[in-house]
């Protein structure tokens, strides 16, 4: 971004330039990036000289009862219902169907013991002198014993749709000793934009956002496909 990328003091109108191959416009600018990594404001010292990474949920190919994997078929998509109330499909037909590992794959590793591991070490003894082992949520219930002692204690928001009207069903969790927004739906974001201060600008800030929402300062890194000079008009002046 900037004047030597784009031709522009300031950030540019859309659409100024044409498409890409894809048809869509403004596909390089100045936005922060979406990376894959579940946020968590502590870096494990452990890992942090490393290219730390959070977010591995591990699974297998399905297999059906004649031994070869199982294809997803029209019938079987399943959706998902977004907090913003749009649906999307979690498979698509012709993919191979993933389940979670389970213990047979599991047992006696060293790098993890389940298949989610967005959480890891979430609450556990290492991480938090809070952690007490009466820790727990039945049946998808917070108990009060859980929402004092989870690290990590978020709103849970349900959403649903109505089967026979289509219309959105919302139950807010109105509960005043929720302490935090991190959970394991919202994804790091890095980097400055175009809305933000200096400081942002160091690609090696954090921040985070949910990962099913979407805003003006905050996208994916695209190579550039162009070739030759960044301007177009090589005598252009700068101010």
């Amino acid at each position: 971004a900037g004047w030597s990328d784009d031709g522009a003091d300031i950030t540019n109108q859309v659409k100024q330039y044409e498409p890409n191959d894809f048809g869509l416009y403004d596909m390089a600018g100045n936005v922060a990036e979406w990376v894959a990594d579940v946020y968590r404001p502590i870096v494990d010292d452990e890992f942090n000289d490393f290219n730390y990474y959070r977010g591995n949920v591990y699974t297998k190919n399905a297999i059906s009862e004649d031994g070869t994997v199982k294809i997803v078929t029209t019938d079987e998509i399943v959706f998902d219902t977004l907090p913003n109330g749009k649906v999307i499909a979690r498979d698509l037909p012709g993919e191979i169907a993933q389940v979670p590992v389970d213990e047979d794959e599991t047992y006696l590793r060293q790098n993890f013991d389940r298949s989610d591991n967005r959480n890891f070490r979430d609450g556990d003894k290492q991480s938090s002198r809070q952690y007490r082992e009466s820790f727990s949520e039945e049946d998808g219930v917070t108990t009060e014993t859980s929402m004092t002692s989870k690290m990590y204690n978020s709103p849970k928001h349900n959403i649903d749709v109505d089967d026979s009207t289509g219309a959105l069903i919302r139950e807010y969790d109105k509960s005043n000793k929720r302490t935090s927004l991190i959970n394991d739906e919202v994804r790091v974001y890095k980097g400055g934009s175009w809305k933000d201060r200096e400081y942002w600008l160091d690609p090696a800030q954090r921040r985070y956002f949910p990962q099913t929402m979407a805003t003006d300062y905050i996208g994916f890194r695209c190579a550039m496909s162009r070739v030759g000079s960044k301007s177009k008009n090589k005598n252009k002046t700068k101010n």
